[in-house]
């Protein structure tokens, strides 16, 4: 409640938007806070659901959450287009909703993950132990990280480049953007995320990941077609770039969120999401930036087809990940427990 009040406080002041400066320090508070809660409402539903039901139960929720985003993305979208520095109202609108959503899960009852931790060295020591020691300890964790990982760098490269492949070579207005990234993409999410929640009941996280990372490749290639085509064409092809993106991140969510819980079982499963929060962090200290660097030596096709190559990459990291666990007798059981 507190790092979440504090970011959406920093997201109000956007209302007051001059400089660049001002913006970076809105994104660095945000995900600061967002680091610290998303380890929280994992354990959430670590206490609360059943862990036959969570895959269902979470794709029900993100896919009410999508429906309000997609509305909320292409109206931001139309408003910008039409209001000169419309930006300013859309920055309180965003924080008063996300603060409703705030209070809301911080109302949910929690029992204990433990002792108190104290204001001393242990607040900054203990954490990193801890990680190391899991990560010493589930080496079929660490390996499952790995594969993520290059689908994350993969996933990071792109931020910088295709806002700029929209806008400056498509020529794309801000209301076509919004309605495609917005609504095309996010409205598909809904039906899908329901979709993947049940499959991610039935089945694991590595089987999952490897046709997730497999198909988004087809994302940045959809796009890469899209720039060599004119008219409505090219327009029918962004729409259905976003519509495939928007259907393969709905799986990619789920067990970006979810897998945790199954290498925790009946561990804090806090701990093992920290673990997965750190590492989007470490990526996005340098993924994004070889994302620019590749697009200015090389183009922007360039730095498309990298992040398709990349994504087949990790897809088959995978498969070896899960390989080599069984090989060493590290291969633990990650389907969901039965319900009794």
């Amino acid at each position: 409640m507190i790092m979440g009040t504090a970011a959406y406080l920093v997201i109000l002041s956007g209302s007051a938007l001059s400089n660049i400066n001002h913006l970076l320090v809105i994104y660095l508070l945000f995900h600061f806070a967002w680091s610290i809660f998303g380890p929280a409402e994992t354990r959430i539903m670590q206490q609360h659901i059943h862990p036959s039901d969570t895959g269902k139960t979470y794709g029900m929720a993100i896919g009410l959450r999508m429906g309000l985003a997609a509305a909320v993305t292409a109206g931001a979208g139309f408003w910008m287009d039409h209001v000169t520095g419309g930006f300013r109202q859309v920055f309180p609108l965003s924080a008063t909703i996300g603060m409703i959503g705030l209070v809301m899960i911080a109302s949910v009852p929690t029992g204990s993950s433990g002792e108190p931790m104290g204001m001393n060295r242990e607040l900054i020591i203990r954490p990193w132990r801890e990680t190391f020691q899991l990560l010493a300890r589930r080496r079929d964790f660490l390996r499952f990280e790995i594969a993520f990982m290059i689908y994350g760098i993969a996933f990071m490269m792109l931020m910088p480049v295709v806002p700029i492949f929209l806008v400056d070579e498509l020529k794309l207005s801000y209301a076509t953007i919004g309605l495609a990234r917005g609504a095309a993409s996010q409205l598909i999410m809904i039906p899908a995320m329901l979709i993947f929640g049940r499959l991610f009941d039935r089945s694991t996280p590595h089987r999952m990941g490897v046709w997730i990372f497999s198909l988004l490749a087809l994302y940045p290639l959809i796009l890469l077609t899209a720039g060599k085509v004119e008219g409505e064409l090219q327009i029918w092809l962004v729409y259905a770039a976003f519509l495939v993106f928007g259907v393969v991140m709905s799986g990619l969510i789920v067990i970006w969120n979810l897998s945790t819980l199954r290498f925790a079982r009946g561990e804090d499963v806090s701990v093992y999401q920290s673990v997965h929060v750190a590492a989007t962090g470490v990526r996005g200290m340098f993924a994004p930036f070889l994302g620019y660097a590749i697009m200015s030596w090389f183009g922007i096709q360039t730095a498309l087809i990298v992040s398709a190559a990349l994504w087949v990459v990790a897809g088959a990291a995978m498969v070896l990940m899960r390989r080599i666990d069984r090989r060493s007798g590290e291969a633990t059981s990650l389907r969901a427990a039965v319900k009794m």
